[in-house]
């Protein structure tokens, strides 16, 4: 996997996007997603983390931290400018945003967190635990379903935030699942690493 070497091109500094989420399995919208925030200059690197405990998610029938971890390998293996890590991983109870905003912030100084999260989570961001907190350590990078002007449901918190400006893919994890279970074809809509991990492990078929 290509780790990170990005610097910014206008003595900025550079911007991190944070990239969370179960990934069970990753796919391939979200290696399209982080090549397309790359490209577009909103993010100067990208570091997936999968989280041990979601906080806003049912966690019964997840599948293994350690198996997530080798399918997030596999998706980012070498996407330029990308890097997984496990924090979250390694960290016991809930997998609570701040607390991976602080440790990024510690580990790499200078640097700017931009927190990425569709406009679902947006919305819901103030019920989130230290929200206040979240919004002042990164900047936010809303993924909305149809544009900018999607985003109606703002959180009332000062927040500085902008929209992602990326193609949409018509993919979710629950749906690669369903078709795993269903014995339908579902290789085309993950990376063939992450394919070879599901067949290997035999997960999702019931």
């Amino acid at each position: 996997m290509a780790e990170s070497s990005a610097e910014p091109q206008d003595d900025r500094p550079v911007r991190l996007g944070v990239f969370g989420g179960t990934f069970d399995p990753p796919h391939v919208g979200h290696v399209s997603l982080t090549r397309e925030l790359l490209e577009s200059g909103a993010v100067d690197e990208v570091v997936w983390i999968p989280a041990r405990v979601p906080p806003h998610k049912p966690v019964g029938g997840l599948t293994s931290p350690e198996l997530r971890m080798e399918m997030v390998r596999a998706a980012a293996e070498g996407c330029a400018h990308q890097s997984v890590s496990d924090m979250e991983l390694r960290r016991e109870g809930p997998s609570y945003t701040v607390d991976t905003l602080r440790a990024l912030c510690s580990q790499r100084l200078g640097a700017t967190p931009v927190l990425i999260m569709g406009s679902d989570q947006f919305a819901e961001l103030a019920g989130w635990h230290e929200p206040e907190e979240i919004v002042r350590l990164a900047d936010l990078c809303v993924l909305p379903r149809d544009g900018v002007e999607s985003v109606t449901v703002l959180p009332p918190l000062d927040v500085v935030w902008s929209a992602a400006d990326v193609l949409p893919v018509d993919v979710s994890s629950s749906d690669v699942r369903r078709r795993v279970r269903a014995g339908r074809p579902y290789r085309q809509l993950v990376p063939a690493g992450v394919a070879d991990i599901v067949e290997r492990e035999g997960l999702y078929a019931e």
